[in-house]
């Protein structure tokens, strides 16, 4: 049993929960006379000096963050050898208590409650950290309905602590919830978050997660290799919009989705403010008459039923429906030709079908339902018909006075239709009048988002550092005045306000620290040069001069796809002048060659001698890998 109070001020009243890291309390707080939630470490990580050290060290990146959808740490301290926490308390229910209470819940509520998530995941993901366990015993939800994160960290401190003892097939997180890439042993990063947000945007849809198996193990390779149902087979009133964003941020390929949780909240913002039919829940057919329960069967109340039935001459409706089944006996001819073709020409067929309902494997191939694909833009169309394996064609474009210029006026096959893989869905077009892009250079964003998007246009933003105001419009792409119609994509480049260092505070060997880094952009080409400014810190006087490399990897210890190795200053700075405490500015740039594969590349950095790499013994606010810092992903675009 832990102590009643924590150095002589908080007050332990009621054990509310424990888990294998750590035990919470509510408490009290003596001194600010306020209640309080009280997280104690448990054993044995409470006397692992190590642990310990990076478990205060993640709580104190925590604390800084402050924001109304996280949950506040407002002290943290050690008693009697065992660190603690001293939170904010939150009187309601965690959302996994909500979801086996009430799922699936409502539409409009699983905005709600996801929006509110990525604007606490995203802030953290601003500050350059990343959650790692997210799950929905980690959300709670306030008596008045807001949304509050929690448990920053603490996964992260404790893969650090074994990430260097265990087998790589070894994961840290929770099996339902966790990332294909930390699944396979990669380090998590905000991409990582937002899949785990996917995953619990499904469970609110469905009421239960979008994998089940009886191990971890076994869960672990769903994650890696499955596509799971898709929501509205357990639950028909998910909106086919809704159902295709949490089908993207499920992706496998984390380039796929959302980068960071900021952008998740911002297309769920865009749902909601844009996307009312999809709110609204879908009118349920009453069953038929046929389908209705009826009496067993009998002879006696067969033959109370033709007592009881009036006597008429020739029935013309059962002529009428035995007329209308021959022909629908005829029609069938063609169908099992073609199905006898195939046989010959294939073998024997193979009769399997997949667990989810939606793919099937008959002697034709295999069936996908086709998606409804009415009302969304060309460009969601697409992609959304593309992620069932099926072709996307327009077939041209009709004047309509009901739909927005830009979208799906209709489609064949209509939603629902079983077809083969690869079939093509050909699609009628909103046709849209052209007219000219008006120019928004020098605008703020906030205010020329809405204007363009009640013209049909796709908005789509790239944040650069400058000395202009944050917000505000540096370069649109069409240039202004350019013809356009509804459905095109404008992409405006946006001032992300002055240079943000990211801090970073990493310890190599008691000798060196790197204590922030600062990228100026996050978006390059092939053949472009990324920019990375250092800033350094000597603990002690040097004896040896170390070699800086920088990295662009595809994973955490993957073969470089571009590099530089170079000593600070490249060559005019060595390490053994460096005075102790002096911060030393170190700008680098690494190119990437032409031909390199687009995608998300982290940049890493290190120090090294012909020795060795500089052991780090402090991760500080970002993630290590084989001595190489993590300092954030770029983007490299054809």
């Amino acid at each position: 049993m832990e102590e009643k109070i924590l150095n002589e001020r908080y007050h332990l009243v009621e054990l509310v929960g424990t888990g294998g890291m750590a035990t919470v309390y509510r408490g009290h707080d003596v001194l600010l006379d306020r209640p309080i939630a009280v997280k104690v470490l448990r054993e044995p990580y409470a006397s692992d000096t190590d642990f310990r050290s990076r478990f205060l060290a993640e709580a104190r990146a925590v604390a800084k963050l402050d924001h109304p959808h996280i949950v506040r740490i407002y002290d943290l301290g050690i008693d009697q050898g065992r660190p603690y926490l001293v939170m904010e308390l939150v009187a309601g229910q965690s959302l996994k208590e909500r979801i086996r209470q009430e799922a699936p819940l409502p539409i409009l509520e699983i905005l709600q409650i996801g929006e509110q998530i990525c604007a606490g995941v995203g802030t953290a993901h601003r500050a350059g950290i990343v959650h790692c366990d997210l799950k929905p015993q980690n959300i709670l939800i306030t008596t008045a309905g807001a949304v509050k994160v929690t448990d920053f960290g603490i996964a992260k401190a404790l893969r650090a602590e074994y990430e260097e003892e265990e087998e790589p097939q070894v994961v840290w997180g929770s099996p339902h919830y966790i990332s294909p890439e930390q699944a396979a042993g990669e380090h998590p990063t905000p991409a990582s978050d937002v899949y785990s947000i996917g995953v619990m945007l499904y469970e609110m849809l469905a009421g239960v997660p979008p994998f089940h198996a009886e191990d971890d193990a076994a869960l672990i390779r769903k994650h890696l290799q499955e596509t799971p149902a898709p929501p509205s087979s357990f639950n028909p009133q998910t909106p086919p919009r809704l159902e295709w964003l949490v089908s993207k941020v499920l992706s496998k390929e984390k380039s796929r989705r959302y980068r960071n949780a900021e952008q998740l909240g911002m297309a769920l913002t865009e749902y909601m403010r844009h996307g009312e039919e999809q709110t609204v829940s879908h009118p349920v057919v009453p069953p038929t008459p046929q389908q209705t329960s009826t009496l067993p069967y009998s002879p006696q109340t067969e033959q109370s039923a033709r007592e009881k039935a009036p006597q008429r001459g020739p029935d013309w409706l059962l002529w009428l429906l035995f007329g209308i089944a021959a022909i629908a006996v005829l029609g069938l001819i063609p169908l099992w030709g073609y199905v006898y073709q195939i046989y010959n020409e294939s073998g024997a067929p193979s009769a399997s079908s997949s667990a989810d309902g939606v793919a099937t494997k008959t002697p034709v191939g295999e069936l996908v339902s086709v998606p409804r694909l009415i009302g969304l833009s060309v460009a969601d169309a697409e992609e959304l018909a593309k992620s069932y394996q099926l072709q996307f064609a327009v077939q041209r474009e009709d004047e309509s006075t009901d739909a927005l210029p830009g979208t799906i006026l209709s489609q064949d096959p209509p939603p629902g239709t079983r077809v083969p893989v690869s079939s093509t869905l050909q699609v009628v077009k909103a046709m849209g009048q052209l007219f000219p892009l008006q120019d928004v250079l020098g605008l703020q964003l906030k205010d020329v988002v809405e204007p363009l998007a009640a013209q049909g246009l796709t908005i789509q933003t790239e944040k650069v550092w400058s000395t202009e105001p944050t917000g505000k419009i540096l370069a649109q792409l069409p240039a202004p005045e350019s013809e356009i119609q509804a459905g095109d994509t404008v992409t405006l480049t946006v001032s992300g306000g002055k240079e943000q260092r990211l801090s970073l505070q990493v310890n190599f060997n008691n000798q060196i620290i790197l204590e922030e880094a600062l990228v100026p952009q996050y978006t390059f080409q092939p053949g472009d040069s990324v920019p990375v400014t250092l800033y350094w810190r000597a603990l002690q006087p040097l004896t040896k001069n170390y070699v800086i490399f920088t990295h662009l990897t595809t994973s955490a210890t993957g073969t470089p796809a571009a590099q530089h190795d170079s000593e600070p200053g490249n060559g005019t700075n060595p390490t053994t002048g460096w005075a102790p405490g002096e911060i030393i500015i170190d700008p680098h740039q690494v190119t990437i060659p032409q031909g390199t594969t687009a995608g998300s590349y982290q940049l890493r950095v290190g120090l090294y001698t012909a020795e060795g790499r500089l052991k780090i013994i402090d991760s500080g606010h970002t993630q290590v890998a084989a001595e190489s810092v993590f300092i954030v992903n770029v983007e490299v675009r054809p």
